[in-house]
């Protein structure tokens, strides 16, 4: 039997939620619900169970359930593939490339290594030990960025 499919686990998860509830009540925290999601993470996925919060003013209020989750900054999926965030950073790369393509027309070699690790090698490196990239596809999307801006600032022979 897979991970967490056990009836016992669901109920002391959900003892959890209604003690994290009860926690925040008792320090006046209002605890968006709309933003609680449930995620499970694992090869064999039981998506039956459904947790609920507590709410004293009317029914209890169940958790939506997602594929994705985002903390702090880092896209976790239910694979843990990391596949989402890793096309969010590049993106992210992409368009700070661009910034710096705009808006820095003329930059010395150390200039442009200043601004290039600030504004792109920041967006790739985020929490990496977190996310490591381990797979050859993902690897070469990653340097893929680099490599363009490398080939693109060495065209114009700075």
């Amino acid at each position: 039997m897979p991970l967490c499919q056990h009836p016992s686990d669901q109920q002391i998860l959900q003892k959890g939620i209604n003690e994290l509830v009860e926690w925040t009540q008792r320090w006046l925290l209002n605890l968006n619900t709309k933003k609680c999601l449930v995620v499970s993470f694992g090869r064999d996925i039981n998506k039956d169970s459904v947790y609920t919060i507590p709410h004293k003013d009317q029914n209890n209020i169940i958790i939506e359930r997602g594929n994705t989750v985002r903390d702090l900054g880092v896209i976790f999926d239910e694979k843990l593939t990391f596949k989402d965030h890793i096309h969010s950073k590049i993106n992210m790369a992409y368009k700070m490339v661009g910034l710096i393509k705009r808006n820095f027309k003329y930059l010395s070699i150390s200039s442009f290594v200043l601004v290039y690790k600030n504004l792109v090698r920041s967006q790739l490196d985020y929490c990496n030990s977190v996310w490591s990239p381990y797979r050859k596809s993902d690897i070469d999307a990653l340097e893929k960025v680099q490599k363009r801006q490398l080939n693109y600032y060495q065209k114009l022979d700075i």
